[in-house]
């Protein structure tokens, strides 16, 4: 398929897949805006940063959540991470399979943070520490 296809195809494959996961989007919803949880903590890499920065106004705008980005390194390399009192935690991945990623929502687990993951593997590691996964 041709980049130019690829772009027109965009609108209808975006439709789709918000069609299939407006459940699964009412309920990251639910655990961003929960009682108790005062902001949000995004993890990503390369490509999927772009839509964490883009998550982050958008979540901030529509649902009145302050987002951060996480920095794994504190996670791994420094094994220093921050208390994650209040946040949900999630992880945007396309494979899901991110160790630096990984070790963000193990942390978040470990805190009994909630976590969401968003990831085109849904039967990834990072879909498993999630509590709710968005495909």
């Amino acid at each position: 398929m041709l980049l130019h296809d690829e772009i027109f195809e965009q609108p209808d494959a975006l439709s789709r897949v918000l069609a299939y996961n407006t459940v699964v989007a009412g309920l990251a919803r639910d655990l961003l805006t929960a009682a108790g949880t005062t902001h949000a903590v995004i993890a990503a890499r390369g490509t999927s940063d772009n839509a964490a920065r883009y998550a982050k106004y958008v979540w901030g705008t529509e649902l009145s959540v302050p987002v951060t980005l996480a920095a794994p390194s504190l996670y791994t390399r420094y094994d220093d991470p921050p208390n994650l009192a209040g946040a949900a935690v999630v992880g945007i991945s396309q494979s899901g399979q991110s160790p630096d990623l990984l070790a963000v929502l193990e942390e978040a687990r470990r805190q009994e943070r909630p976590t969401i993951a968003i990831v085109n593997e849904v039967d990834s590691p990072l879909a498993d520490l999630a509590n709710v996964v968005v495909p």
